[in-house]
């Protein structure tokens, strides 16, 4: 009778946890994107003087309050700077972050 129990919970499956939706998760967390499908007003606004020198080597996409937001990360030489923009090209509030490289 021991062993028809054992028999009978080993072919019941444990309760999976249930995840949160994928769509929540997603809506908060940056998604990263080739420096290529950044809209043309981002595209443009780095290419702007402000960004002379300075070239994208990461960007991220995520939306907020149903709008696009990309953080792109820049390189010039051992320097480097985030900055966020909405999909017209426009600093999102806060500074850049700028981050250099001590040489020793």
């Amino acid at each position: 009778m021991c062993t028809a129990s054992v028999a009978a919970l080993a072919q019941d499956p444990a309760p999976a946890a249930t995840p949160a939706p994928a769509t929540q998760d997603q809506s908060t967390e940056m998604q990263p994107i080739a420096a290529s499908d950044l809209p043309p007003a981002v595209t443009a606004a780095l290419q702007g003087q402000d960004y002379s020198g300075w070239t994208v080597s990461n960007a991220f996409k995520k939306e907020k309050d149903g709008k696009a937001v990309y953080k792109v990360e820049l390189k010039n030489g051992a320097e480097t700077k985030t900055v966020k923009m909405d999909a017209d090209g426009n600093m999102m509030k806060g500074k850049d972050k700028d981050k250099e490289k001590a040489v020793q």
